[in-house]
């Protein structure tokens, strides 16, 4: 009976304030609680113990960023087979930061409890107040409780109305009424602050509610324009902020000569070789056509047949002495069809005892600064 009493005491107390808290931010708000029991608070309890209760709270906004509040809670926890359920209450202050000067805060303070026994707590926790109406605004909270003589963790969540009384209205003899504290970008900044009104949802902002320019990967792109953020250093971005491409080729040629009537590949080490055995490495997607020739001299058959052994030749010596995929080189041969010089002299045949190969790779690189 004496804890309704108290309960009751503190509603009649705040319904019967007339002017007093016409120049104040001063609310009374009832609320329903769901609350979660350490086990080890109770004798031979085989689990933590939850269940709804119900509490008022009396508070008041003594700066747009500080308040404080007194609250009651009457605890109702839920019963087990051979386990009668336990009631009690708790009550105590609570000092409220408003660290945007909004509807948002966080709480802490010193509550006594009484359920099996008395207990001590200290709690911290979050809220919201959710204008819904002129002078009506819903509570949302989770808090956590610790118990300073045996180390217990308890929890809540909490969900209410709340009028407040004064703070938006003043007598007709002064100034007009005050706007409700309300964050209508819900950027972190009361509208009565805000001097960017309609602040795009995510965008940070000062203490006056405009945007805040950073450019935290330094690519000439402010943060809340940057699709692309974290950019390297080295790469230029477009407008956007993303890095710019532009394509670009590499090539590399093989030409290797033959001794006349020959298709015996003399340095399978060369330099030539090895430069492009790297570079089909560097691009294992890529395939190649090894193309053999012949000199002009002798029979043409002859000449084309010999002319395919010095491609196969060069493919060999690719897979064998450099580790190239055989499913990514092909070889044929022209024989005396594409001659690089027709003249009949021994020089010239010498120059056409070959085989040729080419590479040429389309790429994107990145543009740098």
């Amino acid at each position: 009976m004496k804890k309704h009493t108290l309960a009751l005491s503190i509603l009649a107390a705040v319904t019967s304030m007339p002017s007093l808290a016409e120049d104040k931010e001063i609310w009374l708000g009832g609320f329903a609680e769901y609350y979660y029991a350490d086990k080890d608070k109770f004798q031979a309890m085989p689990k933590d113990r939850i269940d709804w209760g119900w509490g008022l709270e009396l508070g008041e906004r003594f700066t747009p960023s500080w308040g404080g509040r007194f609250e009651y809670a009457r605890i109702d926890l839920e019963a087990y087979p051979g386990q009668e359920s336990i009631d009690g209450h708790r009550y105590g202050l609570d000092a409220m930061f408003f660290p945007f000067q909004g509807n948002s805060y966080v709480f802490a303070g010193l509550k006594h409890e009484s359920l099996d026994t008395g207990y001590n707590l200290g709690n911290l926790g979050v809220g919201m107040h959710w204008p819904v109406a002129d002078k009506w605004k819903v509570i949302t909270e989770v808090a956590a409780y610790h118990d300073f003589g045996e180390n217990h963790k308890d929890y809540s969540g909490k969900l209410g109305l709340l009028y407040q009384f004064g703070g938006n209205s003043a007598p007709a003899t002064e100034a007009p009424k005050a706007a409700p504290v309300i964050d209508s970008d819900n950027d972190g900044v009361i509208d009565a602050n805000d001097q960017c009104p309609n602040t795009k949802q995510g965008v940070r902002v000062d203490s006056t509610g405009c945007a805040i320019v950073l450019d935290s990967d330094n690519d000439g792109v402010n943060d809340n324009d940057d699709r692309c953020p974290n950019t390297p250093t080295t790469d230029k971005t477009d407008a956007q902020g993303c890095t710019l491409f532009k394509d670009m080729q590499d090539s590399i040629k093989l030409a290797v000569q033959f001794d006349n009537n020959s298709s015996e590949v003399l340095d399978p080490n060369s330099t030539d070789l090895r430069r492009f055995a790297d570079f089909m490495k560097k691009y294992p997607e890529q395939n190649v056509q090894i193309e053999g020739h012949s000199s002009a001299p002798g029979n043409a058959v002859y000449n084309l047949k010999l002319s395919e052994k010095r491609a196969k030749a060069i493919k060999q010596v690719l897979i064998d002495t450099y580790g190239i995929d055989a499913s990514r080189i092909s070889a044929v041969g022209y024989g005396e069809t594409r001659l690089l010089n027709d003249a009949n002299t021994a020089e010239a045949h010498s120059e056409n005892r070959r085989i040729e190969a080419k590479l040429m790779i389309e790429k994107r690189v990145k543009v740098t600064r």
